[in-house]
Formats: structure tokens, sequence, C-alpha cells
């Protein structure tokens, strides 16, 4: 089997850039986007959308 660090759709969690929580987990294709994936979500604690950043 594959490892996890070779995987082509790795999970990826999703933190807010102002408050720096960690909100959203979801996957990415790693030949799509090879970059740091940057999303607008919704912030319970800002409450308010705000820009999600992927973290390590």
């Amino acid at each position: 089997m594959a490892s996890k660090s070779s995987d082509v759709r790795p999970k990826i969690t999703l933190a807010c850039v102002d408050c720096k929580e960690r909100n959203y987990i979801t996957k990415k294709n790693r030949r799509n986007d090879p970059d740091r994936l940057e999303l607008a979500k919704f912030c319970p604690r800002c409450r308010t959308h705000k820009a999600h950043r992927e973290t390590r």
C-alpha cells in the first residue's frame, strides 16, 4: 500500500488567519494545488467569514 506521506489527496487542516483557531479539515490534491491552500470560510470564534489557511 502507498504511505500516507506520498498520498495524492492528503487531509489538511484549515486555520483562521486572524485568531489561529483550527476550524476545518478537508482534502486537497497535491498535483493541482502544490502551494498552501487558502479559502474564505466562516470562523465561529470571530463570528464572520475570514480567510482560512492550510496548516502543517
